[in-house]
């Protein structure tokens, strides 16, 4: 199949540090795409006939690039995607943003007092923001961006996302996220609020989201409660791959860096994993290229072991990163929590 989605991470970079943040337990320096490489991404995506969809994102925060507005122009003609934190949005940037990009989806992961202890930063300011983009979408009488709104939750903060919808429905957004927490490090791993099992608690508390997001007209994208057994890559289903900021190739954001997360109270070592490097080739010739192919046929078809409800788990060493796994597969992706619908990404 051909490309027709790319996540582009201009930077890995952000003007936050959230609790919660992958980037946490990340080693390597942060930087910012170089102009070599993003030239030359630009020009591979031109050649890209069947190309639909950019998401203009990443893990770190897009909006630092010093070439972020020139992006959005450069790739207006796709559908465009931007997630941002929000809270560094100056005038003309807005202006830029309304423009050019088709979707913009912001983080919010608690009110006021919540929203601070967990990103460090004025939840007030993020709002003042989203309402100047409202405000000049209602003098260029433009739909678009359309406003989503995504929220990362968690025992800390689940208390806020009643509240946090009848404030971004207030804002006019179309859309709500809600992606439960990956634990970076084992401080964190009893924030989960999902389970391997079938919890009523929480299979209640997440369809109460459900109908107050109903009531409240929001489209809501809701992660699962309970590990299920369907497994579902949404970037290899939807011919989707992702440009980290070094302009690695990568399948997902999950394989993008390096770190650590924890899988249902276990540590692992996530391996970034790269089929190219677009300064070696074009990107369709790393997407065409034997491994990327079978690394995506091996996702689709669901032929890798399912690591996290493994009778084996607690005495195999495989689990304990993702170089491989016990069918052969390099790397693994049998303890992904994306494929699960537990964590969801844009």
């Amino acid at each position: 199949m051909p490309i027709k989605k790319v996540n582009l991470e201009l930077t890995d970079r952000c003007n936050l540090s959230c609790t919660m943040c992958y980037r946490q337990s990340w080693k390597e320096p942060p930087r910012d795409m170089p102009d070599e490489v993003l030239d030359k991404i630009l020009s591979d995506l031109d050649q890209i006939e069947t190309l639909e969809e950019v998401v203009v994102g990443g893990i770190g925060e897009p909006t630092m690039h010093p070439r972020i507005k020139e992006v959005l122009e450069r790739l207006n003609k796709y559908n465009l995607i931007l997630t941002s934190n929000g809270a560094s949005l100056s005038e003309d940037l807005i202006e830029s943003i309304v423009d050019n990009v088709d979707q913009l989806v912001i983080s919010i992961d608690g009110l006021s007092d919540q929203f601070f202890s967990i990103r460090g930063f004025e939840l007030e300011v993020v709002i003042h923001h989203v309402k100047a983009i409202n405000a000049i979408k209602s003098r260029k009488k433009s739909r678009t961006p359309q406003l989503l709104f995504q929220m990362v939750i968690s025992r800390t903060n689940k208390d806020d996302v009643f509240g946090i919808m009848d404030l971004v429905s207030e804002l006019g957004a179309t859309q709500f996220i809600v992606s439960n927490i990956l634990p970076a490090s084992l401080v964190d791993k009893d924030l989960i609020l999902y389970s391997e099992n079938d919890s009523p608690e929480m299979k209640a508390f997440y369809q109460k989201i459900r109908n107050h997001g109903l009531r409240k007209g929001l489209d809501v994208k809701l992660s699962e409660s309970k590990l299920k057994t369907e497994r579902r890559c949404r970037f290899i289903e939807n011919d989707t791959t992702v440009i980290n900021a070094r302009g690695d190739v990568n399948p997902c954001y999950r394989f993008a860096h390096s770190g650590t997360e924890v899988v249902f109270g276990r540590a692992k070592k996530i391996d970034a994993h790269a089929f190219g490097h677009v300064m070696e080739e074009s990107l369709e010739d790393i997407w065409d290229s034997v491994e990327y192919k079978r690394y995506r046929a091996m996702v689709y078809d669901n032929h890798y072991p399912s690591c996290t409800d493994c009778d084996l788990v607690d005495g195999c060493d495989l689990v304990r990163d993702t170089i491989g796994d016990c069918y052969g597969n390099a790397p693994s992706c049998g303890d992904c929590l994306w494929v699960r619908n537990l964590i969801y990404c844009v």
